[in-house]
């Protein structure tokens, strides 16, 4: 059995804005991406409120040899919208270079916050903790691990 484990995020309006983000400062190549008025001409039961009709109801994105979903809709409609802290999306890699230098592109952007600067630690030669621009926090790690 092939499977692949995707994370997803939900991104309460924010979805169109992250992506292009995304390919900016990640080099994401979206594989997929379709916006509330092209998924009304798909389905014409499709309803969805005035103004919304670049919102994402699904994307698919490559960063490297990854795959991230993003979309706006809550996937728990019991539970009110709510960006979390327990989860972050892990970017690795054995080339420091790439890894720093991914870094230090994110960084550049305004609307980021560092929550760890990228330097050497005990378990990683170089390591480094963002959060972007829409809530999403993103480890930076020079793996010295073959997975």
């Amino acid at each position: 059995m092939i499977v692949e484990v995707i994370p997803f995020l939900s991104l309460n309006g924010n979805a169109a804005a992250a992506i292009r983000f995304y390919e900016k400062y990640l080099g994401a190549k979206v594989l997929l991406k379709k916006n509330y008025k092209e998924m009304k001409l798909m389905n014409p039961n499709f309803s969805y409120e005035k103004g919304q009709d670049e919102y994402i109801t699904h994307s698919v994105l490559q960063i490297g040899s990854n795959k991230l979903m993003i979309a706006e809709e809550e996937m728990d409609t019991t539970q009110p919208w709510q960006l979390g802290n327990s989860f972050s999306l892990c970017i690795q890699s054995k080339d420091k270079d790439v890894i720093q230098n991914l870094y230090e592109t994110l960084v550049k952007n305004e609307k980021v916050t560092v929550l760890m600067p990228f330097e050497k630690n005990v378990f990683s030669p170089g390591y480094g903790i963002i959060r972007d621009p829409f809530g999403i926090v993103i480890q930076l790690c020079v793996t010295v691990h073959d997975f």
